[in-house]
């Protein structure tokens, strides 16, 4: 399990620091990777969740917390579905090449419609039901230590993003912040 832990803790805080505007000038003044830099991140990510799967499954034992049953089950497949299709319909809404770096980002400005105009941070709302329904599909104690170190990264990832955010848009976005809720989505837009 501290395997795991480690891998979750370092996948999170590269995650964080290589997102940052600092290290995103620092490495295009360093290595010219404008361009290229949301690439990779993304290869740097995709080798990082390698580890922490890696981790995941030495991690896994005949230990079960609990057996789900059918209503944990089919609750369970919901939520990791409804989640998993929330977080790509917001990464494909910014362009998923672009996102993933395959493509030049597309410059949208702040987004308030669509799904933008009911939560702020439609990605993590998907991340948030989909480890929800991990948990209620797998009563494994490793299943527990990812979801935990999850959803104790979530408030510092959002911290940081809103922080870019408020930089790049200023007033608007904390107009935005102040009408959206972050998470849970309102049933009406303005």
């Amino acid at each position: 399990m501290l395997h795991l832990a480690l891998a979750l803790a370092v996948f999170y805080t590269l995650h964080s620091l290589l997102a940052l505007n600092a290290t995103k000038r620092w490495a295009a003044a360093r290595w010219g990777l404008q361009r290229w830099y949301r690439l990779a991140y993304t290869v740097v990510s995709l080798v990082l969740s390698g580890w922490v799967l890696f981790a995941l499954g030495t991690a896994r034992g005949s230990v079960v917390l609990y057996q789900p049953t059918f209503i944990m089950r089919t609750l369970g497949v919901v939520l990791v579905l409804g989640g998993g299709l929330l977080a790509t319909a917001a990464v494909l809404r910014f362009g998923g090449a672009g996102f993933l770096g395959l493509a030049p980002e597309r410059t949208t400005g702040l987004v308030r419609t669509g799904m933008h105009g009911r939560m702020r941070h439609p990605i993590y709302t998907g991340i948030i039901l989909a480890a929800l329904g991990w948990l209620l599909l797998d009563g494994q104690p490793s299943t527990l230590v990812v979801v935990g170190i999850t959803f104790v990264y979530l408030p510092i990832g959002i911290a940081l993003e809103e922080r870019k955010l408020i930089a790049a848009f200023g007033e608007d976005y904390l107009r935005y912040r102040r009408e959206v809720p972050a998470l849970i989505p309102r049933l009406h837009t303005t």
